[in-house]
């Protein structure tokens, strides 16, 4: 019986195999997950969108300011959210697909039939929920242009400390004894909650109708939500049928 050796070429050859593979799923899961959430939001966000910019149009003009054309129009709007969903999808997909390489060497700490579903939702409440529930989206008209690099370095430094929060959370838990879970929860759960009352608010004021803001961030946060879930049942399926 021949034995391969673990350095050869030929199992040097099925890694790479293997890892072009993951990697393929992932961004083609992305690409999927974008596609569908872009559509979500063509249906369901847009109307409130323009809504939103005909009560902006209305408030410019009971104060006796004229009504502006946008600098892009809406068709092109449009078309610029589904492609940079879809890009959007591309790029988490393969960060996606690093993730999942670096986790399934620990095969006890994820079930393969639902690792991908599993991995789709903690980073989606990593990178994208949580931060949501702090910086929630706002609709056209909402915020002032001279805070727009303090809001945006705001939301970032949130997902950057939401993120290493739940790195230092698997590490632990990965080298914890078996029954060390409710610990990592507690602790994370701590971190967490202390990160979303230490970071300063949004500094805007909120001047559009609260049914009509609170619907949009609604329908943005079950985006993002369409987003994860789709890209993990998406790559659960693409990573079966290669297997």
């Amino acid at each position: 019986m021949r034995v391969t050796s673990l350095d050869s070429p030929a199992t040097r050859h099925m890694v790479r195999s293997s890892t072009a593979g993951v990697l393929g799923a992932a961004v083609l899961a992305g690409l999927i997950a974008g596609a569908i959430t872009s559509a979500f939001h063509v249906v369901l966000a847009e109307p409130v969108i323009e809504r939103a910019i005909e009560q902006e149009q209305q408030t410019k003009i009971a104060h006796g300011a004229n009504s502006e054309a946008p600098i892009v129009s809406r068709t092109v709007q449009r078309r610029g959210l589904v492609i940079g969903l879809v890009i959007y999808g591309a790029v988490w997909g393969a960060l996606f697909g690093v993730a999942y390489l670096l986790l399934e060497s620990r095969r006890q700490l994820w079930d393969p039939r639902i690792s991908g579903w599993l991995l789709a939702i903690v980073l989606g409440w990593t990178v994208a929920w949580f931060p949501f529930l702090k910086y929630p989206a706002n609709l056209p008209g909402v915020g002032e242009s001279a805070t727009v690099a303090y809001r945006q370095l705001l939301y970032v430094g949130f997902i950057v400390l939401s993120a290493a929060g739940a790195a230092i959370a698997f590490l632990v838990h990965a080298r914890s004894a078996k029954g060390g879970a409710r610990a990592v929860v507690i602790l994370y759960t701590v971190y967490a909650v202390t990160i979303y009352l230490a970071m300063p608010a949004n500094p805007d004021p909120v001047r559009m109708p609260e049914s009509l803001v609170w619907t949009f961030r609604a329908i943005s946060l079950a985006g993002l939500v369409v987003f994860w879930l789709a890209l993990g049942s998406s790559f659960q399926w693409l990573a079966r049928a290669r297997a």
